[in-house]
């Protein structure tokens, strides 16, 4: 009989539903029927991996990103944010990713950071973009200072 009741109140005689927030709303539901999902703060579960690259490739920086209420997710290049434009490309199909295209010059090494925040909380992750000169070094940054040289790379 109770549910007949639920029913009757969430379907007119006209066929029209009414939603359980608009009966809540009214006051025809207490606060508790409503299904309110928990906030969780953000997580990079799919960190993004440095790129080494050659001169004139596109490098790529990609992560995927989980939270409730979805979080806000900003890429930054040696701390000043990203915007999308013909030089940078962002695009999120469930993954987030980052493009820096146009020529990519041993000048663009730098420190890649990706940072989601929502209500919930923030988190961030870092990569580095290594980008090959063509006398074969790399020019990187060691904090503030921008160096040059041959990277090694064990295994």
């Amino acid at each position: 009989n109770s549910k007949r009741n639920l029913q009757s109140q969430g379907d007119c005689s006209t066929g029209v539903r009414t939603s359980p927030s608009a009966l809540w709303s009214r006051g025809a539901l207490p606060a508790v029927a409503l299904d309110q999902k928990e906030k969780q703060k953000p997580e990079i579960v799919l960190v993004p991996e440095p790129a080494r690259v050659l001169e004139g490739e596109t490098a790529r920086f990609r992560c995927r990103v989980t939270g409730y209420p979805m979080p806000k997710v900003n890429w930054y290049l040696n701390g000043q944010l990203i915007r999308k434009s013909k030089r940078f490309r962002l695009r999120y199909d469930g993954i987030y990713y980052l493009d820096i295209v146009d020529y990519v010059t041993s000048d663009d090494s730098a420190s890649i950071m990706v940072k989601a925040v929502n209500i919930a909380g923030e988190t961030s992750s870092h990569a580095f973009l290594l980008v090959q000169d063509d006398e074969g070094e790399y020019v990187f940054y060691a904090g503030e200072k921008k160096t040059s040289g041959k990277l090694i790379v064990a295994g």
